[in-house]
């Protein structure tokens, strides 16, 4: 099952951009000149939808990364009080919705019931119904960021999500690719909701998209989760880590690796120096392909413009990439491929 699983993820990065399989080791304008997993170009991955220009988390946001060159569109999901998959990064509603400015809410704030935040007082998603949720606005939480958008769009619920996934297709008129992010499945465990591995194999199933060859990719820190999705699914499976200590704990498990896609944070793939801590060449070596995250426009690497940056981690062979700009991925990815210096 694993064996099909990396033959069908690693298919997908050729099928979503339109590329053919390159000659090795070729810098033919063109032709993608890194070496990787097929040679192929590697996969935009559109993080939290266009988050360095619209509020994250929105379809509105979503369609603008698409229209930016996104591959993938990246939900991250977390439980409404009665049990419906919605779209925010965080189980806290503050900093990314208008809800402290909504008095009939004021009284919705208390102390963390998540672990992860257990000195934290805020307003948990966890403790809204969807209808409450729908009432409140999209607000961007990064700032120097654009606030012009701020209140004018809603939360989403996974199945909306998807629903958009399908009735789009990418600039290369390819079929949406969707890379759902489980956030804190156990903690939602933990306050009795319902299995977080089921509730999205069922959103998929119910959308058409759970099928061998689907543009799917499921992706969570939680090894536990990601090993227990693993076996209840034919897609493939992404182990996000934060550090080498993430990626030690998860190796160390029983069977591991029990993913085929590893999304490590950029900052584990290189040393002091500049060269690669050998993390890439460790996954390929396994079949398994590598999607660091987050290259962002107004978070430059070193001091370098993020441009710069991109290529550098092209070159040492990265299989895809998330990014809040997509526009800028977009553009920094053609500028290589046509040999554009």
């Amino acid at each position: 099952m694993m064996r099909m699983k990396i033959l069908g993820f690693l298919a997908l990065p050729l099928a979503l951009i339109g590329c053919d399989t390159l000659p090795g080791g070729s810098n033919a304008k063109g032709e993608w000149p890194y070496a990787s997993l097929g040679n192929k170009t590697p996969l935009l991955i559109a993080h939290r939808g266009a988050s360095g220009h619209l509020p994250e988390h929105t379809l509105e946001g979503y369609q603008r990364a698409l229209n930016d060159g996104a591959d993938c569109i990246e939900p991250d999901l977390v439980f409404s009080k009665d049990g419906v998959l919605v779209v925010r990064h965080d189980t806290f509603l503050s900093t990314t919705t208008d809800v402290a400015s909504r008095p009939e809410f004021a009284s919705r704030k208390r102390k963390s019931p998540d672990p992860e935040f257990s000195d934290k007082e805020d307003w948990w998603a966890a403790d809204f119904t969807l209808a409450e949720l729908k009432t409140l606005r999209a607000i961007q939480s990064f700032k120097g960021r654009p606030k012009t958008f701020d209140g004018l769009y809603q939360i989403p619920t996974f199945d909306e999500v998807l629903e958009l996934a399908k009735s789009r297709v990418t600039v290369t008129s390819e079929p949406v690719c969707v890379y759902p992010e489980a956030k804190s499945p156990a903690y939602h465990a933990g306050i009795g909701h319902a299995d977080m591995a089921e509730k999205i194999l069922a959103s998929l199933k119910k959308h058409g998209m759970d099928g061998a060859g689907s543009r799917v990719f499921i992706q969570s820190f939680e090894p536990d989760f990601v090993k227990k999705i693993d076996g209840m699914t034919g897609l493939p499976v992404v182990m996000l880590v934060a550090d080498k200590a993430g990626l030690d704990a998860a190796m160390a498990m029983p069977g591991a690796p029990f993913w085929q896609g590893l999304g490590p944070n950029i900052g584990m793939l290189r040393d002091a120096d500049g060269k690669s801590t050998g993390v890439i060449e460790a996954a390929h070596a396994k079949g398994i392909p590598v999607h660091p995250w987050t290259f962002r426009d107004d978070q430059p690497i070193g001091g370098k413009p993020i441009a710069t940056s991109m290529k550098e981690f092209f070159a040492l062979g990265i299989d895809g990439f998330f990014t809040d700009f997509a526009i800028t991925g977009y553009a920094v990815r053609n500028d290589v491929l046509h040999g554009v210096e």
